[in-house]
């Protein structure tokens, strides 16, 4: 028999607690109480506490009500509300306060359904990614016109190896304005406003205007460059004179002019529609241009050897892959009054060929110009535009090497259009030109407008604006 304070209790068994202090169970019970009351919506409670009996004894907290009276401090009324009524009061309790949770609950999850249903859908984002903010433009306004014009040009006159040199030259140049632009971009927060934005930021605002307006320009002048040799490479093949697939288009007088100013015209409504429509416009015409310039190669080793004199197309000796004609188009010769000369009484020199090869590779700053439309600029930059003059640079080697292993020197003289000549599918090079064209005039205008001009369809192109001249205030 178990002892306490002269009172004898029955003994329950080996290892059971006394019936003297509250049981593991009880003090489970009373703390699950006291949890969910302190959860639930009831009146507030007080505080009773039981006496201490033993020195082994612990403090036990009981809810009550606070209408309801203390409880007497008579050890044996204590010790029975210890031992019999917890049990029972605290399950009950604790039943009502998970059925009031439950409604609780339930009401709660109504009210939620109910704000969902009515609320509005959130705002997607047209935030662009890497590949197609970046990567793209950069592959696309790098792949230049010029490569289907004006790379026989170069070759006959710079040679297979000159001409890899100055492409060499050229990309270096453009890896180093590279690198620079990315540890900007990789620095800071960039927003709106592409290569001014970057420059303003790091060197100032006196050289961040100056630079702009000068990248301004060159937007400006790269624009009708481009529209100019899409409508050379439709007149080349639908001009009344000229044309060697059907003669409609008139070329003479002031026609050119007007057929550039419609090219012009119609890609400014194509980027009003905003950066979603020119982003999906530039995925599928970088697929066309890229085929196109894989095609060149292709051709190299598919096309079977001929020679045309010149008609109505210029003379064209393509030989197919050979070692003999590599070797004739390995070294440079320059001469003058070439198919494609700007300079007829004089022979050509280095200067002039780089002038030539260094537009066909420019165009870095496209993927920088779209910062504003860019989800992670810093990010974005640095890896799509190193991404997009690895992938050019791979294609522009394929091609010249392939061209001068498979057409005669002469012809690189008389025929400035000699890679749609000798190409498997004439369309296609056709394609492949109004591909580059098309979309070197549509990031010039959206190149334009993004720092410069305030009425932006979608609003950044005003808030850039707004940003430049609140630097020179």
């Amino acid at each position: 028999m178990a002892e306490t304070n002269g009172k004898k209790w029955p003994s329950l068994g080996r290892g059971t607690l006394t019936r003297g202090r509250p049981s593991f169970l009880t003090r489970t019970a009373t703390d699950d109480a006291g949890e969910l009351l302190r959860r639930s919506s009831l009146p507030p409670v007080i505080e009773s506490h039981v006496p201490n009996y033993g020195a082994t004894s612990t403090l036990i907290k009981a809810r009550q009500p606070v209408s309801q009276p203390p409880p007497s401090n008579d050890g044996q009324a204590d010790l029975q509300h210890t031992s019999s009524s917890p049990k029972q009061s605290l399950l009950g309790r604790k039943k009502d306060n998970k059925a009031t949770d439950l409604e609780a609950g339930l009401d709660d999850k109504k009210e939620q359904e109910n704000s969902k249903s009515s609320a509005k859908p959130a705002p997607t984002s047209n935030k662009l990614g890497t590949f197609s903010g970046v990567f793209v433009p950069t592959s696309l306004n790098v792949l230049s016109i010029l490569m289907f014009i004006r790379f026989g040009f170069i070759l006959g006159q710079a040679g297979l190896l000159g001409m890899l040199g100055l492409l060499v030259v050229a990309y270096l140049i453009n890896l180093v304005t590279t690198l620079s632009i990315s540890a900007v971009a990789s620095n800071g927060t960039v927003r709106g406003g592409g290569a001014y934005y970057l420059i303003s930021r790091s060197l100032g605002a006196e050289f961040g205007g100056s630079i702009g307006i000068v990248s301004y320009l060159g937007f400006v002048l790269n624009t009708g460059m481009n529209a100019v040799g899409l409508v050379d490479c439709l007149i080349y093949n639908f001009g009344n004179d000229s044309g060697i697939w059907s003669n409609w288009l008139p070329e003479t007088g002031w026609y050119p002019y007007l057929w550039s100013t419609c090219v012009v015209i119609f890609c400014v409504m194509i980027c009003l529609a905003g950066s979603a429509l020119f982003s999906r416009a530039s995925n599928g015409l970088l697929l066309i241009l890229l085929i196109a310039t894989f095609s060149i190669p292709v051709s190299a080793l598919m096309v079977h050897p001929f020679k045309r004199p010149g008609h109505l197309r210029q003379y064209t000796h393509f030989t197919g892959i050979s070692l003999k004609t590599l070797r004739e188009n390995l070294l440079p010769r320059f001469t003058k009054g070439a198919n494609g000369s700007q300079t007829k009484d004089q022979r050509e020199t280095w200067s002039n060929m780089f002038g030539i090869l260094f537009p066909a590779t420019g165009g870095i700053f496209a993927g920088a110009s779209m910062s504003g439309d860019l989800k992670s600029p810093s990010r974005s930059i640095p890896s799509g535009t190193l991404y997009g003059i690895l992938l050019t640079f791979v294609s522009y080697t394929l091609v010249i090497t392939a061209m001068a292993a498979s057409i005669t020197r002469l012809t690189f003289y008389k025929n400035v259009n000699v890679v749609q000549d000798v190409n498997t599918s004439e369309v296609l090079v056709l394609l492949g030109e109004v591909a580059t064209t098309s979309f070197s005039v549509l990031m010039g205008i959206v190149c334009v407008s993004i720092p410069l001009l305030p009425f932006h369809l979608r609003g950044p192109g005003r808030r850039h604006f707004s940003n430049v001249v609140n630097q020179f205030k």
